[in-house]
């Protein structure tokens, strides 16, 4: 069990937590059965014998398991019921040779670090009924409101387009021949500013609407990934997941407004802007903005 005696996160698949409160499976199956989640419901299961709590079928090829081992409690993806291991094992090397996921393997991977965020809760002992993500999505239609940006889009050109799924142009971004300012326009209007400055090493962003600031974000030194910390509109902005791999939620005050990810089914080289929260589009828009250009930097 050596692979998954660390404490993961980041969309990594696996993740683990320090057994503090002495859980035991039966525990954990009854406290995470209160818990609403955005991937399912637990049931008693086993892998190869041994007790494990199961979301089953998290994606068309992945369960999702948390169980109780040793002084820790781990939890990860495994291949779902009627799926080979070869198989699933394939699909996570072309995963990573080609670098990006199939929605079904990014699926799996939030959803573990979801679980991990509630068991880290719980272990603190904080009471838990609903995660982020399982948050009603709070649009006009009740379906999240998807829009599509080019990769390196801050790097390519100071001007470009963001989309919606029948490529009509949603947004579009003028930068300065610097590429530390940009307007973001919408029908024509800009909705909001995005500046970008350096304070020592470490680049810092602002986000203005009508000359006022309503965000605020810092990249972090860290030595292996990036990490951005800010607010929005006084609310703690946390990015959820993998930057480097554009995988991640932009939550922010502890709901997840946004879900950026790689797609390739509409274009080649193009993330999706997943906007679960419609009164924080234009801010969600500057954000995948940021963290494009982070991600960016960091490869090169």
């Amino acid at each position: 069990m050596g692979l998954f005696d660390m404490s993961g996160g980041g969309n990594m698949g696996y993740a683990s937590v320090k057994n503090t409160q002495n859980f035991t499976n039966a525990d954990l199956l009854a406290k995470l059965s209160g818990v609403k989640v955005s991937f399912g419901v637990p049931v008693m299961g086993d892998i190869r014998g041994i007790q494990s709590v199961m979301y089953k079928r998290v994606s068309e090829d992945f369960d999702v398991f948390v169980r109780v081992d040793g002084s820790k409690i781990i939890m990860g993806k495994i291949g779902t019921d009627g799926v080979s291991g070869a198989s699933t094992a394939l699909n996570m090397g072309l995963d990573m040779f080609l670098g990006h996921k199939d929605a079904g393997t990014s699926k799996a991977d939030r959803a573990v670090d979801e679980l991990c965020e509630v068991i880290k809760k719980l272990e603190a002992g904080e009471t838990v009924t609903e995660t982020a993500a399982a948050a009603p999505v709070a649009t006009a239609t009740g379906e999240a409101i998807e829009l599509y940006m080019k990769q390196k889009a801050i790097s390519i050109t100071p001007k470009f387009d963001i989309f919606d799924r029948n490529q009509a142009t949603a947004y579009h971004v003028e930068g300065d021949l610097t590429r530390h300012n940009f307007s973001i326009q919408r029908n024509g209007e800009e909705v909001v500013k995005l500046k970008k400055k350096f304070v020592a090493i470490m680049p810092t962003y602002s986000i203005e609407k009508n000359g006022t600031e309503v965000a605020s974000i810092k990249k972090k030194l860290k030595l292996t990934k990036p990490e951005l910390n800010g607010t929005v509109n006084g609310k703690e902005l946390k990015i959820a997941g993998d930057i480097m791999g554009f995988d991640f939620d932009i939550q922010v005050g502890g709901n997840t407004v946004a879900h950026v990810d790689t797609d390739r089914t509409v274009w080649s080289d193009c993330y999706r802007i997943r906007i679960m929260n419609e009164s924080m589009k234009d801010v969600a828009i500057a954000l995948a903005i940021i963290c494009d250009n982070v991600s960016d930097q960091e490869n090169d």
